[in-house]
């Protein structure tokens, strides 16, 4: 007697632990789905007078800059990780494990994925300068602009100790108002161009960095305690109070419409560094988010519309450290060999190719995910999460925040290409730092 071998959707239900919060991997690789597209579309592509030209679509088309208000959907991304990192870390802690061993297991996991893609890149991106600088129409650079998110991220999982602290203490909404109300004056000085520019914005609102993804990070808290409007009613008072914030902020306060970097130009922005306008936008995804979850969450429980987004949860970070490097390599050699023929300008014709430009990044980013996207996974030198101080931890953020900081400013500032190797040996050494000596046993989760 034969036993017929379960199929993909079958061993995908049988492999989700039961307690699993299906609508939170949803909202994760939405929105992560969401950003690839983005980055794909607004990067444009045009041949006026026959001679390609890169461009971006905001500074081309700057009536379009509204979209961003519901292409920027990276808050909904940092509530997520507010409300599973606490869950993981106090699951953590009643196993056994110490804070930073936590803490130091899910930076390995962080790092793991980011240093495969920079040890590839950078020296490319270094032999690209050196021997052909003005060869390719797309720089390598443009690649590495997803950076911004790890190290962001990175600092926000070392802290989560710290706000599970605050949290504990009732001290979680007090905190995300005093983050607020501090990023605002920041914004304030910031459009008032107080201080020295660092990249293309003032840098006295640098600490929004922290301070508002922190605030929405802690958001994810409260939805992870249930603290958040748990009816229809207050849920979407939620995402109206904030859309009547950003309807006033942007409309008579003075804060920019764009919700993302209108890269080439110093044009002020929500989210390089992010204002207190972002903030009010994650409120509106947060109460939209809440509205959805109940009719979502029941889909979720069928197996056949679980699958792809088990799938392409576990996945998830591959594919948003990779997808701007397949764009730029797709989009370097299609203008190579000419095909498809470039509009003019942006245009009907334009618009109408995109489906097409993103089917042909699509491809060749699904085929590269299964040859990369092991080191998505902890691997055998993963960090027990019950060992390991505080010193290994810093560290490692420490000198990753430094070379991520100093990739990203190579794509501002005009400076030798050699200098992106230095950053990538502080990279490098980071994980090293925080991976240390190889263990056997549990891996951490």
């Amino acid at each position: 007697m034969t036993t017929e071998k379960p199929g993909l959707v079958q061993r995908v239900e049988a492999a989700t632990p039961a307690d699993r919060d299906r609508y939170l991997d949803l909202l994760r690789v939405a929105a992560i789905l969401m950003v690839i597209v983005g980055h794909w579309v607004v990067r444009v592509v045009i041949a006026p007078e026959g001679r390609p030209e890169a461009g971006y679509l905001l500074v081309l088309e700057p009536q379009w800059r509204w979209a961003s208000l519901i292409w920027q959907v990276m808050p909904l991304f940092f509530l997520v990780g507010g409300v599973l990192n606490l869950r993981s870390l106090r699951r953590a802690l009643v196993a056994g494990a110490t804070p930073a061993g936590w803490t130091r297991a899910r930076v390995h996991r962080l790092l793991r994925p980011t240093c495969a893609l920079l040890v590839i890149l950078v020296p490319v991106w270094v032999a690209a300068e050196l021997l052909a600088p003005e060869a390719m129409l797309l720089e390598i650079g443009v690649a590495l602009i997803p950076l911004w998110f790890i190290a962001a991220y990175v600092a926000l999982t070392a802290l989560t100790p710290a706000t599970l602290a605050l949290h504990r203490r009732g001290w979680t909404l007090p905190a995300i108002l005093g983050a607020v109300a501090v990023a605002g004056l920041l914004d304030l000085a910031r459009f008032a161009g107080v201080g020295p520019v660092l990249g293309t914005q003032p840098a006295v609102s640098a600490p929004n960095f922290l301070l508002i993804w922190g605030a929405v990070y802690l958001l994810g808290h409260l939805w992870a305690d249930g603290r958040l409007p748990a009816r229809a009613l207050g849920q979407a008072g939620l995402a109206a109070g904030g859309a009547l914030a950003l309807v006033a902020m942007i409309g008579a306060g003075g804060w920019p419409l764009s919700m993302v970097p209108i890269e080439g130009t110093e044009l002020p922005n929500n989210a390089a560094p992010p204002t207190v306008a972002l903030f009010a936008l994650a409120l509106v995804q947060t109460g939209l988010a809440l509205l959805a979850r109940g009719p979502v969450s029941r889909a979720l429980r069928r197996p056949r519309v679980w699958t792809p987004v088990a799938l392409l949860g576990s996945r998830m970070m591959t594919l948003f450290l990779w997808h701007q490097a397949v764009m730029v390599a797709v989009t370097n050699l299609l203008v190579a060999l000419g095909w498809p023929p470039l509009t003019e300008m942006v245009d009907g014709r334009w618009w109408a190719q995109q489906p097409l430009w993103v089917a042909l990044a699509t491809l060749p980013l699904a085929a590269l995910v299964p040859l990369v996207g092991r080191f998505e996974a902890p691997g055998p030198r993963a960090p027990r999460r019950d060992r390991g101080g505080w010193g290994a931890v810093l560290g490692a953020i420490l000198l990753t925040g430094a070379g991520i900081a100093g990739l990203i400013l190579l794509g501002v500032y005009e400076v030798s290409p050699w200098t992106a190797l230095g950053a990538l040996v502080l990279c490098i050494a980071g994980y090293w730092l925080v991976t240390g000596p190889k263990v056997t046993g549990p891996q951490a989760g």
